[in-house]
């Protein structure tokens, strides 16, 4: 029997029909030794953190639920190129 009680994150956008919904997104730990998977169930977002297991919130879901926002809302991410001298 599990000892906490399965919590999930609402996200800031509608998702109830979200395409978005079943995905599973890898964000690495804050060494970047391994990830955490966030994924997105028709309650909402959880992540088999520690933290989120412990709070039902980590900062892992929110970047996520930020970038699916961004993209949702039609923000196109920039990138950067770095070029190196030859």
């Amino acid at each position: 029997m599990p000892k906490f009680k399965q919590s999930y994150m609402k996200p800031t956008f509608k998702y109830d029909t979200s395409i978005f919904e079943g995905l599973t997104w890898k964000e690495p730990n804050s060494k970047g030794t391994d990830t955490y998977d966030i994924t997105l169930e028709p309650k909402g977002f959880t992540c088999d953190c520690p933290g989120f297991t412990f709070r039902g919130r980590c900062k892992h879901t929110l970047i996520v639920n930020n970038r699916v926002k961004r993209a949702i809302d039609s923000e196109v991410p920039e990138y950067y190129t770095v070029y190196e001298d030859t």
